[in-house]
């Protein structure tokens, strides 16, 4: 099993999260004399992880980074848990400002999240860490806290659960567009990268709006709907071209 780690961007200049280790749900598979409950059998175990601080904001449309790859038993895996250090930082007009995070966490922040491994496979993992829902700024005192929101999916091969968007908004100047993938109440949102490009990850299945918002008011925002969602597959759609915000 490899576990990467991709981030959803924030309007910061860097949000620098401080991992130190992780641990995932493990319950063996049943026979024909052994009843299993994967919620209610089985044992933690930790994963091999290098000590690292990351800058979330690397990781968007597309781009992870390896946090772990072991040998596993073939077996049910329910829940990851993400456990961090006390050196989390976050960038703001160029100032580093320290990243406070809650007590209490010593045993890692819970991932939802389910699959099974079955012998002579390779899963890959990806958590998603939402750099923009995890960081606020206390009213009174201005600190900066970090309350990480984080899901966890399988994105290709069989037990895929999700699937993601993919596409290039293209516009004459810099728009520093934001691009969402909407269904319903459930929103996901990027960035466009220097060349315009775009990648939604750990969608449902499903059908979305594609909606892009330029920052500026050189443009106008510019849906595109019906855009349909598959496990397993990455959807590309058409290049967007954004109008003049007349």
């Amino acid at each position: 099993m490899n576990v990467r780690l991709t981030d959803a961007p924030a309007e910061y200049e860097e949000v620098n999260v401080d991992v130190q280790g992780l641990r995932i749900h493990y319950t063996p598979f049943g026979d024909d004399t052994t009843d299993v409950d994967p919620e209610r059998d089985g044992k933690w175990i930790d994963l091999p992880v290098d000590p690292m601080i990351i800058n979330l904001l690397d990781l968007t449309n597309g781009v992870d980074t390896l946090l772990s790859s072991a040998d596993l038993e073939p077996g049910y895996y329910r829940e990851l848990r993400l456990i961090l250090g006390s050196e989390n930082t976050v960038m703001v007009d160029g100032e580093l400002e320290r990243l406070k995070v809650p007590s209490g966490q010593q045993s890692g922040y819970k991932i939802k999240f389910k699959t099974e491994l079955e012998a002579g496979e390779e899963l890959d993992v990806m958590i998603d860490f939402d750099a923009g829902r995890s960081v606020h700024k206390a009213g009174r005192s201005g600190k900066y806290i970090l309350k990480p929101v984080l899901k966890a999916f399988v994105e290709e091969g069989e037990e895929a659960t999700v699937g993601s968007i993919s596409g290039t908004v293209e516009a004459e100047m810099d728009a520093s567009a934001w691009v969402y993938a909407v269904m319903g109440n459930d929103t996901t949102g990027t960035q466009i990268d220097a060349e315009g490009g775009f990648m939604l990850r750990g969608l449902e299945e499903g059908m979305y709006d594609v909606v892009v918002e330029p920052a500026g008011d050189e443009y106008s925002a510019t849906t595109v709907t019906g855009v349909s969602v598959e496990s397993g597959v990455e959807t590309t759609v058409d290049p967007i071209e954004l109008g003049d915000d007349d």
